[in-house]
């Protein structure tokens, strides 16, 4: 537990004016001061009563919604009830029926005696408690004694809003309805009677409109609690509205239902305007709409109603609205199924249009004629600036790369060549200043000599190896000693005595920046554990593809490339089982590795129906947040596993690529961009004798050949490849790092057939393997 000097002197300062003030939200501080300044998962402090009964006291922001102010818990296996003990006293036990969190981790609990009173801290982390933990937390629950002396009565005066309570009583309804859609449909794939077939549908769809109420219930109470705030970004007006309508026009063609949009001329192209919102309010009017008319004509205009504010207007001559005062009346299940609606919808729609500072008029006639409309304000994104944003933004700490160096020629250098090859160069010269760099940035990569003035490297690299913000950074060692056992020892990825070979080095960041740049789609329709999942990608170094809606997945990964995927199995709308299936569907992601992430008992037999989709099983059950980074590194490193020869040999129907390349970082640049695109069988060899050798094994469908190499370079060894009968027309591209004039002729010379220069530039490398590996090519060769 690393605390920091400055945020615990204002903490303490910030918890001594609270207990001076005699706040209600002081147990809440106190709670958020500990999770903070200690490193855990969450707090929550309990009075005891004389009949050993919990009074809730307060909790930190990322413990369980679920608790309230003075509501009593009790704990049947909890070791503390006798009165004979020390003022502080510890206990963790797995048994204990009060859960602060809704995650797999460590929880323990700590009891406080004050001179007339007892209080219970329960805490969490991501890892066991260490006997040094017990007794820090000891010493720091003597140090709390005062501070809790001061609670009483506190929470007691707290308010309590209507609306707190529904949003965490819906929240809380939320975990066993979906428990119940997830149980349905397995009872709907066993061989039912079409009665018990029907039971379970009924099951199933009122869980459906359940969740669907719970879903705007929350929703309702955020709004009303003021909790919704609005987020402009920029987006085309015209292409938002037309994806809102597009969909419901396919959808209720059958039902007599033609849309018609009507879009102003002067509308701009670009707004700023909080664009989510703007899609549910268009979403709920229309199904609104949709709901209370037979069929007709349903038309959408937009118009300016002056330069600053926006006027939407959904109308149906056949509309029948009920009376405005009321409360829609509760719809019939197929009816919330068919419309996407519930009976809050319409008055979400309009709150959510009060939270962006719109105004909302509905107008109905005895004609059945039904008109919303609505007015936003916006900013309007003149030409020049949205040019600006159209330019693609570079990722927090993608790029930067950590240099630690004392010498200044030598990081001068360094950096000149890490700003040529498109890399921040961030240069430190002493390694508690890296660290302390470390707490507040990103990098991609470090790079640091062994030999610094404060600190000495080896050590520097053990610190940032135990941190478990920066563990998994790659750490490149330069130095005029030679000290490389030790330096792997430690967790340096590569190491350089200098003088530095810089065509080397850039390929090695090279290799960890595709990487890094790996997405990760993520699908769980808990948010809290998804949150989990995210922050286990974001620790690893790569990029969250988070959704929480199933329905919404393929929607949003057809245009992403994925390195990897992690689903849910028990989802409501598509679960985990039936959506593994799409994805898998698509032949861009035939070859995706999916690792299934689920918390679902007694899923064995459904695994049959999707054998040979996934690659990896993880149980929420039995894995922590460090597991689950541990695994998602592993499996986005299998891109760098080349085919073995072996297993080429037996591949048929797909392309055979050989390369031969003797730089380890290299092979790993190579083989993670074929693999990234779908070419499955990769053999690599280190020189070219290894390479005219294997070509008499098998036959290769495309060489790719680095030009210096030892044992045999590449000249000679494509020399002695072509003139083998098999591989006249096979195609060979050249690699050559740092090209000079003259070396694209002479690799054409020695029988190469196309070439490209090192550093590799990606997307030219992808086209041309595609090119030669393509049906067109291997006819005309």
């Amino acid at each position: 537990m690393i605390i920091s000097n400055l945020h615990l002197f204002t903490g303490l300062n910030e918890l001594q004016n609270s207990v001076s003030r005699k706040t209600s939200d002081f147990p809440n501080k106190l709670c958020d001061f500990i999770t903070t300044e200690f490193q855990l998962q969450s707090a929550i402090l309990f009075k005891i009563n004389a009949n050993n009964q919990l009074i809730f006291q307060g909790k930190s922001q990322s413990a369980r919604k679920s608790f309230l102010p003075n509501a009593l818990y009790k704990c049947s296996v909890c070791k503390f009830h006798q009165n004979n003990f020390d003022k502080v006293l510890f206990n963790s036990d797995a048994k204990c029926e009060i859960q602060s969190t809704d995650f797999v981790i460590y929880e323990s609990c700590v009891r406080i005696k004050t001179a007339s009173e007892s209080f219970l801290l329960k805490v969490s982390q991501k890892t066991p408690f260490t006997q040094g933990d017990r007794e820090f937390l000891e010493q720091f629950g003597e140090f709390l004694i005062p501070y809790v002396s001061n609670t009483e009565g506190a929470v007691v005066q707290s308010e309590l809003t209507l609306s707190k309570i529904v949003a965490e009583l819906a929240n809380e309804f939320r975990t066993p309805t979906n428990s119940i859609i997830g149980f349905a449909s397995l009872l709907n794939d066993d061989r039912l009677t079409s009665n018990q077939a029907d039971y379970v549908s009924t099951i199933r769809d009122n869980a459906q409109k359940l969740l669907s109420l719970l879903n705007d219930l929350i929703d309702f109470a955020r709004v009303d609690g003021g909790e919704i705030t609005g987020t402009q970004s920029e987006i085309n007006l015209t292409n938002v509205i037309t994806d809102i309508i597009n969909p419901l026009s396919e959808k209720f063609k059958s039902n007599g239902f033609t849309f018609v949009p009507s879009l102003a001329d002067d509308l701009p192209p670009n707004i700023k305007i909080d664009h989510q919102k703007l899609r549910l309010v268009m979403s709920n009017f229309l199904s609104y709409i949709l709901y209370h008319s037979p069929n007709g004509e349903i038309a959408v205009k937009a118009n300016l109603a002056d330069k600053n504010h926006i006027t939407i207007t959904i109308s149906n001559k056949n509309a029948s609205m009920p009376d405005r005062n009321s409360l829609p009346k509760a719809l019939d299940i197929m009816a919330q199924k068919q419309y996407s609606f519930t009976s809050l919808s319409y008055i979400i729609a309009k709150k959510y249009v009060e939270v962006l500072h719109g105004t909302v008029a509905t107008a109905s006639n005895r004609e059945r004629s039904t008109t919303i409309r609505f007015s936003l304000p916006l900013d309007v994104v003149d030409a020049i600036e949205a040019k600006i944003l159209a330019l693609p933004k570079a990722s927090e700490g993608k790029n930067k790369v950590l240099v630690i160096e004392d010498d200044y020629a030598t990081s001068k250098l360094l950096g000149n060549y890490l700003n040529k090859w498109g890399y921040e160069p961030i240069i430190v010269n002493a390694g508690l200043k890296a660290l302390e760099y470390l707490e507040r940035e990103q990098v991609l990569a470090i790079i640091t000599d062994i030999i610094l003035p404060d600190i000495n490297g080896l050590e520097l690299l053990k610190k940032i190896r135990e941190n478990k913000s920066t563990k998994f950074i790659p750490i490149i060692v330069c130095s005029v000693e030679a000290e490389q056992q030790k330096a792997f020892l430690m967790g340096a990825v590569e190491y350089f005595v200098k003088p530095i070979k810089y065509k080397d080095l850039v390929e090695v960041l090279t290799s960890y920046k595709l990487k890094k740049d790996s997405n990760i789609l993520c699908v769980d329709d808990d948010v809290p554990t998804l949150n989990l999942i995210k922050e286990a990608i974001s620790s690893v170094g790569y990029n969250p593809v988070a959704l929480f809606q199933s329905s919404k997945v393929m929607e949003t990964i057809k245009d992403i490339p994925l390195d990897l995927a992690i689903i849910d199995l028990d989802m409501p709308e598509i679960n985990g089982f039936e959506l593994i299936k799409l994805i898998k569907s698509n032949p861009k992601f035939t070859n995706l590795p999916i690792m299934i992430y689920t918390g679902k008992e007694n899923f064995e037999d459904d695994l049959k129906k999707i054998d040979g989709l996934f690659t990896e099983l993880l149980s929420k059950r039995s894995s922590n947040i460090e597991d689950l980074a541990s695994t998602i590194n592993a499996m986005i490193n299998r891109y760098d596993e080349p085919t073995t020869p072996e297993e080429a040999a037996k591949q048929t129907d797909v392309p055979k690529i050989l390369l031969v390349e003797d730089y380890k970082h290299s092979q790993i640049i190579v083989t993670r961009l074929l693999k990234k695109n779908n070419f499955t069988s990769v053999v690599v060899m280190e020189n070219g004798a290894q390479a005219v050798d294997q070509v008499t094994k098998q036959k290769f469908d495309l060489i790719l050949m680095d030009m210096q190499m030892p044992v045999m370079n590449g000249f000679e060894a494509t020399e002695k490849i072509r003139m083998m009968p098999e591989y006249k027309e096979t195609p060979i591209i050249a690699l050559t790092a740092f090209a000079m004039k003259g070396d694209k002729e002479k690799c054409l010379e020695s029988g190469a057939t196309d070439y490209i220069p090192k550093p590799i530039d990606s997307q030219e490398f992808v086209e041309k393997v595609k090119f030669y590996t393509s049906d067109t090519f291997i006819k005309k060769a």
